[in-house]
């Protein structure tokens, strides 16, 4: 009876390892972190001090996965967002990789987050931590920040 049992385990570890065999290393890629800056108009992924003003702050962050995973962008502001009935900043969205892609997002600075679609709706305003927004960022075309 053992050595049945040990025959069964020999091959059922034998058969796990040879799938993970099939899985190359390292496959994993990092997440993206990336940011963008209003007040000089530039995106990079390379660190925060190459896109912004020392004076900015965080207006929002935005991830492709749910529960703040995935690539992250963080939009920096100049200032805190003013609470004035309208929205003060437009991140056109266009091709970039983060089109159609907004599965959570957190606001800062007192800004609202806005997700809009092609044909012009929104969804928002998102005035705090969004674990899931699934049902909004696969359309995501432009991002809003009021």
């Amino acid at each position: 009876m053992k050595q049945m049992i040990s025959r069964k385990l020999a091959a059922v570890l034998a058969v796990s390892g040879a799938i993970f065999a099939l899985v190359p290393a390292g496959t994993a890629s990092a997440a993206q972190r990336c940011d963008f800056s209003f007040s000089t108009g530039k995106f990079g992924c390379t660190g925060s001090s190459s896109v912004r003003k020392s004076t900015d702050v965080i207006g929002a962050r935005i991830y492709t996965g749910t529960d703040y995973t995935g690539d992250m962008l963080t939009i920096w502001v100049p200032q805190p967002c003013p609470k004035n009935d309208k929205v003060d900043h437009f991140m056109n969205l266009n091709n970039s990789s983060w089109r159609n892609r907004v599965n959570s997002a957190q606001a800062f600075s007192t800004c609202w987050v806005w997700l809009y679609r092609k044909d012009g709706n929104r969804d928002g305003p998102f005035q705090s931590n969004h674990p899931d927004l699934t049902f909004a960022g696969d359309r995501t075309f432009q991002i809003g920040l009021s």
